[in-house]
């Protein structure tokens, strides 16, 4: 494969992440109101580290950094956004 078509498939499997993503957050929403609802809060450390443990289990070894630190970001980006939600209901 030459570079183009490598930068092709890395496009592809972009726009399949930005639609994931976008089901995430739709989910995350959820998850922020439901906190409203019952005065939790945002950050549930257990339950993170349950979620990226997981996903480094299923990785192969040389991917395993890479996983956690792609979980962990993904997390961030997840509490950002419920603490954005729970402070403009404020």
């Amino acid at each position: 494969m030459n570079l183009e078509e490598l930068r092709k498939e890395i496009d592809e499997i972009d726009g399949q992440f930005v639609e994931l993503f976008l089901k995430r957050m739709e989910i995350v929403k959820g998850v922020a109101n439901y906190k409203i609802e019952n005065n939790l809060p945002v950050l549930h450390k257990d339950r993170e580290q349950k979620v990226i443990d997981k996903a480094v289990s299923r990785t192969p070894e040389e991917m395993k950094e890479y996983v956690k630190e792609f979980f962990e970001d993904t997390m961030k980006v997840s509490r950002h956004m419920q603490e954005d939600l729970i402070n403009a209901k404020k």
